[in-house]
């Protein structure tokens, strides 16, 4: 397993500075949100965060726990976005299970809500 890189991403998300984040992940990596298609490719990766941060939602990523050895990981965090207009921020759980390349980068980031 790679520390720093897994230090380095969740660092980037909790910091809101998804900018560097995608070149953590192998070149034929895979990023995978619960319910929605997965992303394969660092490029596909990094345009899915940039659109991201363009779209300028306000969003907390807060790590509760990392379970790591070996090749993998389980990153259990807790993800909110501002609600508009002045309203309570929308928080969900989840925890993501992290599988490593043989030169320390992310294969795959697959994410499981609840």
């Amino acid at each position: 397993m790679s520390a720093q890189t897994l230090a380095a991403v969740l660092d980037a998300f909790v910091r809101g500075e998804l900018g560097g984040v995608a070149e953590r992940f192998a070149e034929h990596g895979a990023y995978r949100e619960a319910r929605k298609p997965p992303l394969v490719g660092r490029a596909a990766i990094a345009a899915e965060f940039a659109r991201f941060v363009a779209s300028g939602v306000p969003f907390r990523f807060t790590v509760d726990d990392v379970i790591a050895s070996a090749a993998r990981a389980c990153v259990v965090y807790r993800f909110a976005t501002a609600g508009g207009s002045g309203e309570p921020w929308r928080e969900r759980a989840g925890c993501a299970i992290v599988r490593f390349d043989g030169c320390g980068q992310i294969a795959e980031w697959r994410e499981y809500e609840g």
